[in-house]
């Protein structure tokens, strides 16, 4: 296509997403959806009365043009009024960063593109929660003709865009620094600090220095349990054609990012942490970093050698690294390689414990063993949500055809799900499958796993025997001591009314878990604690992770525990903030009445002066 056939023009580019999407999506669904069509709802009016016009979506992405900067950004603010006042209103709240670019694009059809477009892209993502950013075209545009404020943020540089960006100032929270990307003032910044550390002095350096730096891109820090990881992008060495290392550090990003056991940072986070040389202390300051995947490329003619580690901050060490050789023809399946080494080091290191490593020689593709672990996640959570979602991925496993004995460990686990949640609709054929699938796995694997799962489901819908459950579990532990293995041991000994042995076999669980995802083992051991009068223990076990925002769904009985916890030590403040967190959330007194009878007759005194349990 020639230049002449090219129609540009100059546009407002309205560009606006939600903050926080993919957790919202992740802890719920439903409304998420809901609301996101709601505020879509909002904002559609809005373009119509100020004369904008929806030219691309994406998921939670909008964007939008306008022939007015002016009208742009009233269309803008309005919007994020609306949407206070919405969630002011609701329980489910949504939040919007908008950014607004005045520049030169390219349309074809009804579609835009160009750097008109991309930095309003930009803008967009440098917004605060809730705010708005411009660029200095619109700003110029806007400043005289309306009454708002702003706040000038110098030039900025965010991914390959350089711009001078303003915040429109909504209310005072929004004003803030963040440090440009101009030379000179760098120089003038550098210049001041060599000053105040020479005349103030070593004391004051270190105040400096441990103050929180101000970030380009905001980004949702960990409020659960979660690991966060970064992968920092890999050093190129001998060369300067970055485009190699650039490739296997985006594609690395993208392939740990299917997993949902893991948080991690997106590519925009690790070049920005490059390009403003984040010391480690820094990252885990700012963006609550709890491991560091690092790494270089060096070129030998046509073959390249990679050398990759995983870095754990709070051991201040590398706990694996390896090397790897390739050539540039081999590079896609060199991606897929690095993706399966890192996740199986995650699993083993970060997440479940040394038992990973039996699962992965179950996988001969690194889609399979994603999907199994995004299995094993959704069904932990023990939700209607949960049980529907990874019911589908077990529809997923069998499409690309992954090995029955994988099937069967997934279907039996199912189908207990099923039985114990109340959403069998003929108990009997289930229960006969179920017994079926697990003497299956005993019969073709044999293993730790078939034990155990036979175990639990003997206990709880098979012969309901106990001491028959206790053999099984026996015999699984014999085979291999695992996370799992000990999940179900605790859970088995539980249910037969041994709690002090349930909460044995749960710590030894712990112990070997290197994160609780979903704290899916925590939530029964802080429930058995408190029945045996080890109450200490629960505050040492949760700690700060009780205000942690994952805590919610079946896991806000821990609130309630923790709120009795906390009246019996004379904290009715604290025990209130935190019985109305788990009401909130939906929990009642019932949930323990058809758990265990003893154990709810127990706490419910005790909770009763907070407010009503139903």
């Amino acid at each position: 296509m020639s230049s002449k056939e090219i129609d540009r023009k100059i546009a407002v580019i309205f560009a606006t997403d939600v903050v926080g999407y993919s957790k919202l999506m992740e802890n719920d669904e439903d409304h998420t959806i809901k609301a996101i069509r709601a505020c879509k709802e909002i904002l559609e009016t809005l373009f119509k009365e100020h004369g904008g016009r929806t030219f691309n979506t994406a998921g939670d992405s909008i964007l939008a043009e306008f022939s007015s900067a002016v009208s742009a950004v009233v269309c803008a603010s309005e919007f994020q009024q609306l949407i206070k006042e919405r969630n002011d209103a609701n329980d489910f709240k949504m939040n919007f960063r908008i950014g607004i670019n005045m520049g030169d694009v390219v349309k074809e059809g009804q579609d835009l593109y160009g750097d008109g477009v991309n930095v309003a892209a930009r803008l967009e993502a440098l917004a605060q929660p809730n705010g708005i950013t411009l660029s200095k075209s619109v700003h110029d545009m806007v400043n005289k003709k309306t009454q708002f404020l702003f706040n000038d943020l110098g030039e900025q540089k965010v991914k390959d865009n350089q711009f001078h960006a303003f915040d429109v100032v909504l209310d005072p929270s929004h004003k803030r620094i963040i440090k440009s990307n101009s030379f000179n003032r760098i120089r003038i910044y550098a210049a001041i600090g060599v000053a105040l550390i020479f005349f103030i002095g070593v004391i004051t350096y270190f105040e400096l220095y441990s103050k929180k730096i101000e970030i380009v891109e905001e980004i949702d820090l960990a409020t659960d349990s979660l690991p966060v990881i970064l992968v920092k992008p890999f050093k190129n060495l001998g060369a300067e054609d970055t485009s190699v290392s650039n490739a296997l550090t985006e594609s690395l990003i993208t392939s740990l990012s299917q997993y949902r056991g893991i948080s991690v940072l997106s590519s925009s986070t690790s070049f920005y942490v490059l390009e403003k040389k984040l010391d480690d202390n820094q990252l885990k300051e700012n963006f609550n970093v709890d491991y560091a995947i690092q790494g270089s490329v060096q070129s030998f003619g046509n073959t390249n050698r990679l050398t990759l580690e995983l870095n754990d901050y709070s051991k201040n060490k590398v706990i694996w690294s390896d090397k790897l050789d390739f050539k540039l023809d081999d590079i896609f399946k060199v991606q897929d390689e690095i993706g399966t080494k890192i996740l199986g080091e995650l699993q083993v290191n970060v997440v479940v414990g040394q038992q990973a490593k039996r699962w992965m020689e179950e996988f001969d593709k690194y889609e399979k063993y994603t999907l199994f672990l995004n299995w094993r996640r959704e069904w932990r959570k023990f939700t209607q949500d949960g049980y529907n979602k990874s019911l589908v991925i077990i529809d997923e496993l069998k499409n690309l055809n992954t090995s029955q004995n994988v099937i069967d460990h997934a279907e039996g686990w199912q189908i207990h799900q099923k039985l114990a949640m109340g959403l069998s609709q003929n108990i009997e054929k289930d229960t006969k499958a179920l017994d079926e699938i697990t003497m299956r796995l005993i019969n073709n694997k044999g293993d730790n796993d078939a034990y155990a799962q036979r175990a639990m489901n003997e206990v709880q819908f098979l012969s309901k025997d106990c001491n028959i459950a206790k053999d099984y579990i026996k015999k699984a532990i014999d085979l291999g001591r695992s996370v799992d293995v000990f999940t179900i041991a605790g859970s088995i000994y539980q249910s037969c009314g041994d709690f002090e042995k349930s909460a044995e076999y749960h710590l030894e669980a712990l112990r070997l878990m290197p994160n609780d995802n979903g704290y899916f083992v925590t939530r029964s051991l802080v429930h058995t604690l408190y029945k045996i009068g080890r109450k200490k223990e629960i505050i040492s076990l949760m700690g700060d992770k009780i205000d942690n925002d994952d805590i919610n769904g079946q896991n806000s009985g821990m609130l309630w525990v923790y709120a009795a916890v906390e009246m019996e030590n004379g904290n009715r403040e604290r025990a209130k903030e935190l019985f109305l967190r788990g009401k909130n959330n939906g929990w009642k007194a019932i949930y323990w009445k058809n758990w265990n009878k003893e154990f709810h007759d127990m706490i419910v005194p005790i909770l009763k002066p907070l407010g009503s349990l139903d």
